[in-house]
């Protein structure tokens, strides 16, 4: 690398400069400060832990993103992490075996190996709420309220709310006992919601007539709530736990409807998004102008199981990058103050008295010649008298 080029950051890798760092950290002091409201308690987890425990979710995904390196002093695999839900997962397991429900929050970055889509950091700020202990809907209706009302102090302008249930699917396909493989590509095919695709993945397992109709069926099931109706009826009926699924989106859709009537309703009974460790209702939160979802998370119970506790969980995440740049926010405007070079005792005094309230206030140096505009500020002390007054530039 080249004096000319030394500069140069890694793709997908960036760094956050003034005014638009301070921003972020107080969008970031203001979120935790509502997640404290409801009772959610901060953690701090390591940048780096050994694999064998950051890696506790199935998800080839996950093992994707994570940076591996070897750690000096034991040998040992090492990863630096690339999602927070799992070391949470394993506070709550492990370190508080609490048999209370336990509300947990975080605001950290994370490393990945690749950006997660064409929009995606390779370096996050994430930021998330988990809930343990609680199996019920309630707990899920909790999370997504949470995760609205963190759009609205982000900001966030008419988000559309998304919501799914993975166990329709693994009901659809429980009985079919696909291959790893081919249950891979009709995992992408439904995603895609490719019909042609889907029947051919499943004609390829030998899968019968009736999973083949579900299945496509089931890519079609996205929309208004109607699609709840339609995914009774067409859906294969003689599954319990089919109509049990449609009636817990039911219920949480009344439930977010309640609170937020306002709030957009969009249902996607074939969203599989992290369907290798959830196991209940999935949701995502989208804005029209950003490809991507903004904020999602969902029910992935048995989570510390690795660790002696299967608890029940559910929880979110966003980037607070993401949330910054979507924000209609106006960022406040704080005084700073230029204060000159001078040895005056009543000009020591103000200064020491402005910081001790919180403001700024930025000291020339003898011989400066750099003005206060220069410096950024928007205000300066001038002597008045025997006094020194806070002027506007």
């Amino acid at each position: 690398m080249t004096k000319v080029n030394r500069w140069l950051l890694p793709d997908g890798v960036d760094e956050i400069l003034p005014p638009q760092a301070n921003q972020l950290e107080t969008l970031r002091r203001d979120i935790l400060d509502l997640y404290s409201t409801w009772g959610y308690e901060l953690v701090m987890t390591p940048l780096i832990e050994f694999l064998d425990s950051l890696l506790i979710l199935p998800s080839n995904e996950l093992q994707l993103q994570t940076f591996k390196i070897v750690d000096q002093l034991t040998g040992r695999g090492m990863g630096v992490r690339a999602d927070i839900t799992s070391q949470v997962a394993r506070i709550d397991s492990h370190v508080l075996q609490r048999e209370a429900p336990t509300r947990l929050c975080y605001a950290d970055s994370v490393l990945h190996t690749l950006p997660k889509s064409l929009l995606g950091s390779r370096s996050p700020l994430t930021i998330g709420a988990e809930l343990y202990g609680h199996a019920g809907i309630e707990s899920d209706i909790e999370v997504i309220t949470l995760m609205l009302h963190t759009l609205d102090k982000a900001g966030i302008i008419k988000p559309q709310l998304a919501l799914g249930h993975v166990g329709i699917y693994r009901a659809l396909t429980g009985a079919a006992d696909l291959p790893t493989a081919l249950e891979a590509k009709l995992f992408a095919a439904l995603q895609r919601k490719s019909t042609s695709e889907i029947e051919q993945v499943l004609r390829d397992g030998n899968a019968d007539d009736t999973l083949i109709a579900n299945i496509k069926t089931l890519s079609s099931l996205h929309g208004d709530e109607s699609v709840l109706d339609r995914g009774l009826s067409e859906l294969n009926s003689e599954l319990p736990e089919i109509s049990a699924s449609i009636e817990q989106l039911r219920q949480i859709a009344a439930a977010i409807s309640a609170a937020f009537p306002e709030q957009s309703l969009y249902f996607d009974l074939g969203e599989l998004r992290g369907y290798e460790y959830h196991t209940g209702v999935v949701f995502a939160a989208y804005v029209s102008t950003y490809g991507e979802a903004i904020a999602n998370g969902g029910r992935y119970d048995a989570i510390g199981e690795v660790f002696g506790r299967a608890r029940a969980a559910t929880g979110f995440d966003a980037d607070l990058k993401i949330l910054l740049a979507q924000s209609c926010r106006e960022p406040a405007t704080p005084r700073r103050i230029f204060a000159p070079a001078s040895d005056d005792p009543a000009l020591a005094t103000a200064i020491n008295d402005l910081r001790a309230s919180g403001e700024q206030v930025v000291c020339a140096f003898a011989g400066q010649t750099e003005s206060a505009a220069e410096m950024g500020c928007n205000h300066a002390l001038t002597r008045t008298g025997d006094s020194w007054q806070v002027t506007p530039l």
